[in-house]
Formats: C-alpha cells, structure tokens, sequence
C-alpha cells in the first residue's frame, strides 16, 4: 500500500508538468572544433570560476584539457589549456574521477589507464599553476586497466577514497582508503571487495541501496557471453563498525546479466530508496531492477510484461539516467558504439513516461546521428541556463559533438544544488540531496539525487545535484544527508536557481530548517523521538536514531540562526525547558 501511495504520488506530480520536446543543437563545431578520437571525456570546474571544464580521454592519443570561457565572455567557448597538465602521462588512458582529494578547494583528477602495467596518475590541483603529478607520494600509483573510477567516503570519516574497477586478466578491484595524513592504503582484500582476476568490470554503480547510512557498490561485467555474474557488495560498515562487504548478487536477483556495461543507482520511483539500472551491450536487453527494501529488486520487465527499451539492436555501452526536460523523472541516455560501423544509432535518448514505461525521442530531440559511435558521453549544464546539455564523445573521424539544450526553455522549472562539503570532501562527493513538493496534499512527492562522481562507463558528468521540477516553483523542504550521516534541512527553496549548501553552515537542533533553533524544533524532535532512520531530519548527530542526544544538541544551540551565531541568554533557554520537562522527564523516566 505504502509503494502504491507513492508511486501514485509521484504520477501526479509528474502530469502537471509541461511536456514538451527539448531542441538539441549540435555546437561543437562552434564551441569546441576538436576531433580527438576520444573513448571518454569527464566535467569538472577546475578554476572554480562557477562553469564546467572538458577532459577527453583519448582512444590513442594524448588527454585533452579544454576550459570553458562562458563566465567572464558570456559565451560559451572552449580553450585548449593541455599544457597545464605534467609532461610523461601515458596516452593510453581510459577513465577519470574529479575531487578535490587535498581538501585545497581545488578539483584534482585521477586519470585511469587501458594498458596493463602502467599507472593510473593523479593529478594534483595547482591552481594557476596547472597540475602536478602526486601518483607516487599518495601512494596511488595503482597499475593497470582501470575501466571505473570514482571518489567517494566509502568508510564515512568525511575524506575521499579512491574505487578502482579493473578490467584485466590479472587484476582484482581496489580500494583504497584515505589515511590522516592524506596518503593512501590498498585494502581491498581485507575488506571482501576483491573477486578472481579478469572479472572485467564495465560498470561501477555506489550508493546507499538499503538505507542503513553506509555505500554499497554494483559492479557489471562484460565477458563475450561467457556468463559472468555482476557482483553486489554491501557495505557492513554500520552493521559492524568497520568496514566489509559481502556479495550478494546471488540472493537478490541481480547477479546474472550477459554483457552488460554501465550502471547506475538512481531513485526511479520517486519512493525514497535507489533502483538500479543496467546498460546491455552487445544486442543484450538493458535492465531496471525497482528496490523493494532490504537490498532485495525486481526485474521492472516482469512488472509490465515488456522490454525495458524498444530497440536492443545495437551495441550500448555508456548510459546516464538524466532529467533531460526538466519534468522530475529520469529519463534514459546511451551511447552506441557499433554505428562507428555504419549504424544509424550513435546515440539513444528514451524519455520517462511513468509506470517504468520508456519512449525512444532520439529523432524527435535532434540527437540522431549516424557512423559516430563511441563508448561514453557525459551531461551537465554547460551553458547554465539550468537544463542538462550533452558533450558526446565520437571515436571517429569527426569532431565531437558538444549538445546544447533548449529544454529551459519548455516552461519546467529546475535547481541544482551545489554543495560545500565538510574539510577534505568539499564538493560534499558521497551525499543524497532530497527535495519534497506539496508537502501535506495528495500530490506531495519527494525526489531524491545522489551527489556521486560516477554514473555511466569510464567518465564523469556535471557534480552539483541537479532536480527537475516540473511545474513546481519552489521546494517546500530540501534536506542534506552527508556522508557522516548529519542532515542539512532547509525550508522554502526558490526554483530556477544554483543554490549553495555548506556542511559548515548546518545548524545543529534546526530540526524544520528554517534556519532558527526554537521552540518549534523541539516540536519536530518531540513527534520523532524514538525514530530509527538515517537521514531523518530530527537525527542531529547522524547516529540513525532520533533520541536524547539529538535532544541535548537542540538545548546547547537553542537560539542560534543562520543569520546570527549569538549565544541566547540563559534565562530564555531555562524557561523554555522548565516548560518542556514534564516530556523529558516521561520519556526518561
């Protein structure tokens, strides 16, 4: 009854949106006039000047390091600064994660390579000064085909861990753990995450599948139809208090896809947990698997008696789950690889119409193209007029395709959130953002983005949390859940905005996050007390549980505002809990 009420809550939303079909335009020729032969390319801002840069990874050449000039001139420009990167990288390089490891407010890169032996190389953030290679030093000089890459607090101490997934016949998946002092420990085998060698791992999906406040990670394979199993860890990292994973793909449905490539976590449904969706290569059928609970799933094909996708002909390799027109649903993206041989489908679009239902717009949008097939895209508002443009590499010979979007356009309204993370996680990498519309109405819905650095094969799109509307104009509550658990609650949102979220502005004990501790808090912890959720907006700590402690927290910041941090007068705050203490007294007593 519960997913039923939901799911009917999130139709309703969605049908007050306009629908209407975005107009792509293909600018690359303007703005970026390159053809690299690129299997990859990642976004990032690495001068912090508020728009998104452009690394291609090349299929047999140098990378590629281009800026955007968009703020400053207004248009949006690309320049070639490559020779800000270190001398001596490898050519043959595959994949690449953006974070800013050193917490220097400064993104830094770690580029992934395709050729056995040689070292992936991170590349540390110099500013002005372009980038310098720290592989060595940090102890990241990992060796090998790293076909996934991605940042993330895999063990919640609020620093970046590095998650390799490995494509080779010698090699095993690696984790590597971020130590005080800022290096970098291999533990993989101690922690349960590493399988036989040459498991072959093309693609890499991390989130929170069960909602027990730690990551768990999806791994699918692509073996020629030799029948290799996928392979889902769950973190035991809250169960036990270190950290472990154990498989279990073979008990959840989904341990067994024939060639399957990119995947992703992602909240389909609009019911608070994340599905997982699979992209199938090699004319294998793509997957949607809805989150029952308790990291159980079931295959959405048998939910409504058809194929998730009406076209598995080609060869889908990269994918994206994206808000492309701004309705509050997920569409689907991939990239075909087989129309570099004279196929017609170089790319596939398929909009979300509810139900798990999906329609190919690839035509209807403007993204048809044909002998351009390659292995990765990335998406990110590289205009920021607040829609999802796509920059899509082609591995032939033509230049690469840089998608500007029109969809702002359409009258949906938008936000992003870019969040401001704790010391060394300042790009908040790891977090879950939830925004609720209509709340108390039978249209209420709450949306839920993920802030992770990977989604798709080998790349990285646009990092700040993007949300689709709708017809909604604002957010009645936007809430934060950090990688430690603490949650950020902010009332009223405007929409149509890029809006900042600091982890050091949270107020402790604003429980209804209209950025003043008082009276009407103590409300909210009082109707939750005894609660055991991660992210409920009355757990001020992050511990799961709404109880006593969060309570002591509301009390020593009673008084205090976003506005002003002034401690209150005694006096105020004795009168208040000498009226709040019969409560305290029941419940402790």
């Amino acid at each position: 009854m519960y997913r039923t009420s939901v799911l009917l809550a999130a139709i309703s939303f969605l049908a007050v949106g306009r629908v209407a079909l975005a107009d792509f335009s293909d600018a690359g020729a303007i703005a970026l006039a390159a053809n690299w032969n690129s299997r990859s390319v990642s976004l990032a801002d690495i001068d912090n000047d508020s728009d998104l840069d452009l690394l291609f990874q090349g299929a047999f050449g140098s990378q590629q390091l281009y800026r955007n000039n968009l703020i400053g001139s207004g248009i949006l420009s690309f320049t070639n600064i490559s020779n800000q990167l270190p001398a001596g990288l490898d050519s043959g390089s595959w994949s690449a994660g953006w974070a800013d490891i050193n917490g220097d407010h400064l993104i830094d890169v770690f580029v992934g390579q395709s050729n056995l032996g040689v070292t992936g190389d991170v590349l540390i953030n110099q500013g002005a000064g372009g980038f310098t290679n720290g592989s060595a030093s940090l102890g990241l000089d990992d060796p090998g085909f790293h076909q996934n890459v991605a940042w993330n607090d895999i063990d919640n101490d609020n620093d970046l861990d590095l998650i390799l997934a490995m494509e080779g016949p010698t090699e095993r998946h690696e984790i590597y753990l971020q130590a005080d002092d800022g290096t970098f420990d291999p533990v993989g085998a101690l922690v349960g995450f590493q399988e036989d060698p040459g498991t072959k791992a093309y693609g890499m999906a991390i989130g929170d599948t069960d909602g027990d406040g730690d990551l768990d990670i999806y791994i699918s394979t692509c073996r020629g139809n030799n029948n290799i199993r996928n392979h889902f860890y769950e973190n035991q990292l809250v169960e036990t208090g270190s950290l472990g994973f154990i498989d279990i793909a073979d008990t959840n449905g989904t341990q067994f896809m024939t060639n399957s490539y990119g995947t992703e976590f992602q909240d389909f449904d609009n019911d608070g947990d994340l599905d997982l969706f699979m992209t199938g290569a090699d004319s294998q059928p793509s997957k949607l698997w809805r989150n029952d609970g308790g990291n159980q799933f079931t295959d959405v094909d048998t939910l409504t008696g058809v194929p998730l996708l009406s076209d598995t002909s080609g060869d889908l390799n990269g994918s994206r789950a994206v808000d492309y027109d701004n309705d509050g649903d997920l569409d689907l993206f991939f990239h075909d690889n087989e129309a570099k041989n004279g196929k017609d489908n170089a790319r596939k679009l398929y909009r979300n119409d509810g139900g798990w239902s999906f329609t190919d717009v690839t035509i209807a949008e403007g993204l048809h193209w044909v002998n351009e097939g390659s292995y990765d895209s990335a998406w990110g508002d590289l205009d920021r007029d607040g829609d999802q443009d796509l920059l899509a590499t082609t591995d032939s010979n033509t230049s690469e395709r840089v998608f500007l979007s029109d969809e702002s356009g359409n009258g949906n309204h938008w936000l992003y959130v870019e969040l401001a993370g704790a010391a060394f996680n300042t790009s908040g990498v790891g977090a879950t953002v939830y925004a609720t519309m209509n709340t108390g109405t039978p249209d209420e819905v709450t949306l839920r983005r993920e802030a992770n650095t990977n989604a798709g094969t080998f790349n990285q799109s646009d990092t700040p949390v993007h949300f689709g509307l709708g017809a909604e104009d604002a957010i009645d509550e936007l809430r934060v859940v950090w990688t430690d658990g603490r949650v950020h609650v902010i009332a009223g949102v405007s929409a149509d905005q890029y809006l900042t979220v600091a982890y050091a502005d949270m107020l402790q004990g604003d429980f209804n996050g209209d950025g003043l501790v008082d009276a009407a808090d103590y409300t909210v912890w009082r109707d939750a007390d005894g609660a055991t959720q991660i992210g409920h907006a009355a757990d001020a700590n992050g511990d799961g549980a709404v109880n006593s402690a969060d309570y002591d927290l509301w009390v020593a910041n009673y008084g205090q505002s976003l506005a002003s941090i002034a401690v209150p007068e005694p006096s105020s705050v004795a009168s208040l809990l000498i009226a709040l203490g019969i409560h305290m007294r029941r419940r402790r007593g």
